[in-house]
This record gives structure tokens, sequence and C-alpha cells, in this order.
């Protein structure tokens, strides 16, 4: 926890810096100027709570909001101590995704890895994986298991590996609308906050429902209830949250935790009520907001890319075929093939070993799902990001666990060839 710590600390001092907040020609930190241009002005705190924020676009934000008039209260118009409030609450988001994972996997060193992971993301510290060094993982791997006598051991040690490194640079290379890094919106871009206060209440009320299955204390339930809350009232990306509850319900059941049904019933109640009061509150039939939409066409695409990362790069392969059938000579066509196939064997194993690891793989595309119909930023995949680390920590975990079998079984029963060398040891030696 405390390498967790020190990761995030760095990752502050790291974006505390001044990229131009107060230009009037960044365009970026636009909605901080103008936010506080607002609180300048005679204004109700009251009013967050019943309409919209205070940059007045049309969202319900009413935390967010007091969050802006305690710094501004703070510091003025010293927007680069904003920041600090930034890294704060990712400090203790990196912190929480340690506590989420421990509860679901009742392992530490899986949640340490997970906190691990998700902390170099929004730090920066961990941009991207180069592609070639799961191509060289998978085929020393390949070579490893085939020398030793289990080729079959090999290609699932490569398939694990070459996915983990896969996936490690999955978060950092999603699209932004303006090109910026997931790290910048998280920690140093200040209107980043909206997601990263969503993001710590939904942890928290995620980990209390957890602690609520496993103890069945009426404490854990009505925290929460109040972190559902505080969700809701931090982001609208927050209305997938009683969905992850119940994932996450499911694969504790399976360590025998009860199944709180009457608090899901609560919880998807509660959204009910904020969805009808956000119609009712909420200008969302503006310009502003039909803007922000994609096409609906990609849907199915971004989707497809959160289930299943190889299958887009498959899919763009088959319609080049479709114009040019000579395409399947080249390296590409058999580069996305094989990379299909070792992610779908890596996960399918996964799957079948460890059913936590559903949590991570279907819980980061349930996450993104109430932005997906919108133009992507790189604060919209921090809720998810929290789910695919945890992935990332299962495909290490099972890697290990395959290595560590497979070397006791090469001690208990060494290969043919040692064996043969051994026998001929034995006759050649002299009485």
């Amino acid at each position: 926890m405390a390498l967790i710590g020190l990761i995030n600390l760095a990752g502050v001092l790291r974006w505390h810096y001044d990229e131009g907040i107060t230009h009037p020609e960044n365009f970026e930190n636009l909605d901080t100027r103008t936010i506080v241009a607002r609180l300048e002005q005679p204004h109700s705190v009251w009013r967050w709570f019943t309409g919209d924020w205070v940059l007045g676009n049309g969202f319900y934000r009413p935390l967010p909001s007091l969050l802006y008039k305690l710094d501004y209260t703070l510091w003025g118009r010293d927007f680069l101590a904003y920041k600090w409030t930034n890294g704060v609450l990712a400090l203790l988001c990196g912190w929480l995704v340690v506590g989420l994972a421990w509860q679901l996997s009742g392992r530490l060193r899986l949640a340490l890895g997970t906190g691990a992971i998700f902390s170099l993301w929004q730090t920066g510290f961990l941009p991207g994986v180069p592609e070639w060094l799961s191509w060289v993982w998978l085929a020393g791997s390949v070579a490893w298991g085939w020398c030793l006598g289990d080729w079959r051991k090999g290609v699932l040690v490569g398939t694990l590996g070459a996915t983990a490194l896969w996936e490690l640079g999955f978060i950092p290379s999603l699209p932004d609308l303006h090109m910026e890094s997931f790290a910048y919106r998280a920690v140093g871009w200040i209107p980043g906050r909206t997601a990263t206060l969503m993001t710590l209440f939904a942890l928290m009320s995620l980990i209390a429902f957890c602690r609520y299955a496993l103890t069945r204390h009426i404490g854990w339930a009505i925290l929460s209830l109040l972190g559902l809350l505080g969700a809701l009232g931090s982001h609208e990306g927050a209305v997938i949250l009683p969905l992850l509850m119940a994932l996450c319900a499911v694969v504790l059941k399976r360590r025998g935790a009860m199944f709180p049904a009457w608090l899901l019933a609560v919880s998807f109640a509660i959204l009910l009520a904020y969805v009808a009061f956000y119609q009712h509150a909420i200008p969302i039939n503006t310009e502003y907001h039909r803007q922000r939409l994609k096409r609906f066409d990609t849907m199915d695409l971004t989707w497809l890319k959160w289930l299943f990362p190889p299958a887009v790069p498959m899919r763009d392969q088959l319609l080049l075929l479709v114009d040019a059938p000579l395409a399947v000579f080249l390296p590409g066509f058999w580069e996305s093939v094989l990379c299909m196939g070792s992610y779908g064997l890596a996960l399918a194993w996964l799957l079948r070993q460890e059913r936590l690891t559903a949590v991570g793989w279907l819980g980061s595309l349930i996450a993104y799902m109430p932005l997906s119909p919108v133009l992507p930023l790189m604060h919209y995949y921090y809720l998810p990001a929290a789910f695919r680390a945890f992935l990332i920590a299962c495909l290490l975990s099972g890697l290990v666990r395959v290595a560590h079998r497979f070397s006791q079984a090469l001690v208990a029963c060494p290969p043919e060839p040692a064996i043969k060398e051994r026998r001929y040891q034995q006759q050649v030696e002299p009485e």
C-alpha cells in the first residue's frame, strides 16, 4: 500500500505544472475558468442539488460543484493549486481499487497487483507496452515448453503472458477527442475530477456492498447506499453502478456469500428515482448534448473492442479480404489471426479456472456502457480502468500459477531427454 501511495504521489508531482491554465486560448481548461468566473458571481449552493451544476451545461453534479467551491475558497484564482485536489482523489482511488480487488478475491497479492497497475496507468508511468515484446514472449514460451517436453504448457504460458502485455497497453491506447493521455485526464486535468470523484464513491459503494454480502452487517449496506448517492451526485456515469453490484454479488455467491437481493432492489429504486429527477430537472435536450453523441453505428465496434480487443483488427482484415483477396498472404492478416487465437485461449482458460476474472472482463465493459455513446475523453475510462486492471492482475496470477505447476512437474518427472541422459550416465559410470 505504501508503494502504491508513492507511485501516486510521484504522479501527482509529475503533473503539477501549469500548461497555460489561465491563458484564454487554452481550450482544455476553459471549463475551469468558466466555473471560477461563475463562483465569483452571486450563486446559491442549494440550486446545485436541485438542478444544473455550477458550469451550467446540463449535468447533475452537485458534489464536484462543492469541490470547486472549496478549491476557490482555499486558493482563489491560483488554478495550479486545484491540481492538489485531483491528486488526493487519485491517491484515494488507487487505494480503494486495492480494497475492491481484495474483497472480491480474498487474495492480498492479487489486490496489490491490481492497485499497482491502476496507479501506473493513472500516473502515466505505464503508457503502454511495445507490441513486439508480446510476440517475443509468446514465441519464447512456446520454444521453452517444446524444449522441456510439454509444448502445450508453453503455449498456455505464452498466451497468458502475451495477453497480459497486450492488456497493459489497452487503456493508454484508447482514443481521446483532443488526443490527451489517460494520466493527464485523471491527474493533470482539473475538470477530470468529476470522473475521479464519481469513481471514489463508486469504489466505496462496491467495497461496502461486498462487505455486506460477506458479513451481513447492516452498517455496510448503509455505507454502500451512501456511496451510490455520492457517485450519482458526481457524474452521470454512475448510473451503471447497481449493475456492477449485481455482477459482484454473483461472483461472491460462489465464495459462500449471501446474495443481497434487497440491497440491489433498493439500489435500482434509487437509480429509477435519479433518472426521473434528471429528466425533470436537468436540461438534456440541448445542442451541447447532441454534439457530444457519436454516430450510433459505432456502438457495436466500441463494445466489441472492450469485450474482445483483437476482434476489431481481425474484422478490418476480413473487410480488406473482400476487396483484396490476396491480402491473406500479408503478415497483418496472420498476425490478427494469431492474436485472436492467443487472446481467446488465454481468456477461455482463465474464465474456466477462475470465475472472478469475469468481474474484470465484463465489469470494464459494463462500467463504460453509459458513456460509450458520446465522443470519447480519457477520463470516461477511469472507473472501467479499475476493472481492467483487475483482469490483468488475474492474468498475471494465472501465469505465475501455471509456470509454478510446470516447474514442479518437471522436478517430479523430468522430460524424456533428461531421463535418457541420466540412464546413460548410470550405465557408463565404473563400478
